[in-house]
């Protein structure tokens, strides 16, 4: 069973690699399409944003033509790190030694990784303050509290290994 979590996470890895790498490339064949009215494959140019047609998925994924297209980069970019950071935290649970520095590390870095999306929602809401623009929570924060559950999860994990270590180094000290 674990085997199987840690090819599931692999596999999840590579396809939303994949698709990263797609749609980064096709946002930025959009844009020369859009200034250039070249023709690319899989994209559809509208007055300010395009539309990537993702192939046998059947995604139409909309890329707006400003700083946005950031924000969803740099998102991407967050995800694509959280699941491989995933993947090395499922193969934890397949190696034979558990109690491994490079182990702890591992866990220490899905644990940060997993309090990342706190830290942005409250520079958000602290941005919507400032502003005093009205603000209101919405279905999007329901994957900051699954982040913020996952984090407590992982730094009990964390805690346990990390006795765990420590009796594993009292024991071969012991003759």
């Amino acid at each position: 069973m674990k085997q199987l979590a840690y090819i599931s996470s692999k596999l999840l890895f590579y396809i939303f690699s994949i698709l990263y790498i797609f749609i980064m490339v096709f946002s930025i064949l959009s844009y020369f399409e859009y200034k250039f009215d070249i023709q690319i494959p899989f994209v559809e140019v509208f007055e300010n944003h395009s539309k990537i047609k993702v192939p046998l998925l059947g995604l139409n994924i909309g890329v707006p033509f400003n700083y946005s297209i950031l924000i969803m980069w740099s998102a991407m970019s967050y995800y694509a790190v959280y699941f491989y950071s995933f993947k090395e935290f499922l193969k934890v649970f397949v190696k034979k030694k558990m109690f491994e520095t490079k182990s702890l590390k591992r866990l220490q870095l899905f644990l940060i990784l997993n309090v990342i999306p706190l830290i942005y929602i409250i520079i958000f809401i602290i941005s919507f303050l400032i502003r005093g623009a009205a603000f209101r929570l919405v279905d999007d924060y329901f994957i900051v509290f699954a982040h913020l559950v996952i984090a407590f999860l992982i730094y009990l994990y964390l805690d346990v290994l990390k006795k765990g270590k420590y009796i594993q180094e009292e024991n071969d000290l012991t003759i």
